[in-house]
């Protein structure tokens, strides 16, 4: 077999990175594995590539890591390219919390949807789809799987306007369909389930054994342990989460990915007690985020360390990264391997959505490449709500790629978290301001 290239764009990710090498020495294919190494920050790469080096070894596995100063030199001749960049690094993503928060409007992550997302596409589009046009250029036959977020804004930007071969990858749907069925005392054998939307507001279509319907168990459970508007701080998604359950019952259908995310889509669910914390227990999604975002670069150290050897590496879980080498094994292979949820253009995947949006859909990864999964028709108010998010998302992408000022405007005013075209105005002004080299171009 001749060696399969995978390129890592954004090495500099400390929990990522260490994850996919090690992902990548323990398949059954790794012998034949080189993997090329590239950041903005050449150190990143150098240290990254060198604690690769010392992953494969402790894998007894031939695969070879190399650090390259250069994209395209990077990109040439590969099979397969990740992307984890974040364009303004934790900065602009706490950024993207503070300052829509000087205008009333609350967020628990911030880096989806919400006036956060919208700013963070404006950041990520133009740079992801300049990585898509050197894989256009250099390696057009490649597989383009991203992991960057707003992860549906970012993959429909790099097919609109390169059309490379792209995915985008998210670990949350797999983690609701994990806690459900443990909160249910459900082992996880012979269990079907299917997931349909779009990233980060994705439903719950059905869930079987067998011939067995889980449904009814389920709402069982939702309707004895889901919390209110009152809820207490919420740090863990599964039947108690009070957003989730509401929208159960608003919609007869069960969303993910947990109540952080899915709480960010609609108006409502986002205000502020007397107390100070946010309603629906979604204060405990907020300190997630924000306790996330200041420990990004605190695993530097051990890992420089286990570039010169004064510490043995050692084995990192990434769900995330494991789902990648899976998916390129049966690229490569091409035995059949189904995805619970992959990222891709609808083209009828789910037929109540306009054909170009992204949507999240079940995958068979194979001979034949990547290949959604039809599910059909969502329930009409639901298939309202993703077509308005769909277009919403088309905009921010649109005014992302020709610096838009009035576009990226009526993006953050169709939002339902802002509404308000002064506040719209208020936070694009506040965060070019912040951020005048990657988003100076919206100024005028």
């Amino acid at each position: 077999m001749s060696k399969k290239i995978f390129t890592l764009i954004g090495a500099g990710s400390t929990v990522f990175t260490p994850g996919l090498m090690h992902d990548l020495a323990q398949s059954k294919l790794s012998d034949d594995f080189e993997v090329h190494l590239y950041d903005i920050n050449n150190e990143s790469s150098e240290i990254m590539a060198q604690v690769g080096n010392r992953i494969a070894t402790l894998h007894n596995s031939k695969m070879v890591v190399k650090a390259f100063t250069d994209q395209r030199q990077a990109l040439k001749g590969t099979h397969f390219v990740t992307t984890t960049i974040a364009v303004g690094a934790a900065a602009g993503w706490k950024a993207d919390l503070e300052i829509p928060r000087k205008y009333g409007i609350h967020q628990t992550v911030g880096d989806s949807v919400g006036p956060g997302g919208v700013l963070r596409a404006l950041r990520h589009v133009p740079a992801l789809v300049s990585i898509a046009e050197d894989i256009a250029d250099v390696a057009p036959q490649a597989w383009y799987i991203n992991y960057s977020n707003p992860l549906t804004a970012n993959v429909r930007g790099i097919h609109k306007y390169t059309g490379v071969n792209v995915v985008g990858l998210c670990h949350g749907t797999m983690h609701t369909r994990s806690k459900l069925l443990s909160d249910l005392g459900i082992v996880d054998e012979r269990v079907e389930t299917i997931f349909a939307g779009i990233n980060h507001l994705c439903w719950l279509l059905g869930i079987k054994r067998g011939s067995e319907d889980l449904y009814p168990i389920l709402k069982k459970a939702v309707q004895d342990k889901a919390g209110d508007i009152n809820a207490a701080i919420n740090y863990d998604e599964g039947v108690h989460s009070p957003v989730s359950a509401d929208l159960f019952k608003t919609f007869g259908l069960y969303p993910a990915p947990g109540d952080r995310h899915v709480a960010e889509f609609f108006g409502s669910y986002l205000t502020r007690q007397e107390s100070g914390e946010l309603h629906w227990g979604l204060q405990g999604g907020l300190n997630m985020t924000e306790l996330y975002i200041g420990e990004k670069s605190d695993l530097w150290d051990e890992l420089r360390s286990q570039a010169d050897g004064s510490i043995p590496v050692h084995k990192r879980d990434n769900q995330e990264a494991e789902r990648l080498v899976s998916i390129a094994e049966a690229l490569i292979t091409g035995k059949s391997h189904v995805e619970l949820a992959v990222n891709v253009p609808n083209n009828g995947a789910i037929s109540s959505l306009p054909p170009e949006a992204v949507v999240e859909v079940p995958a068979l990864i194979g001979a034949n490449g990547v290949t959604p999964l039809r599910v059909g028709a969502l329930p009409k108010a639901i298939s309202t709500v993703l077509t308005q998010r769909s277009q919403q998302q088309e905009l921010t992408v649109t005014a992302a790629r020709e610096q838009s000022r009035q576009m990226a405007l009526q993006a953050l005013y169709l939002d339902p978290l802002v509404a308000s075209y002064q506040k719209a105005t208020g936070i694009l002004d506040d965060a070019i301001a912040f951020d005048p080299r990657h988003l100076g171009g919206f100024a005028q």
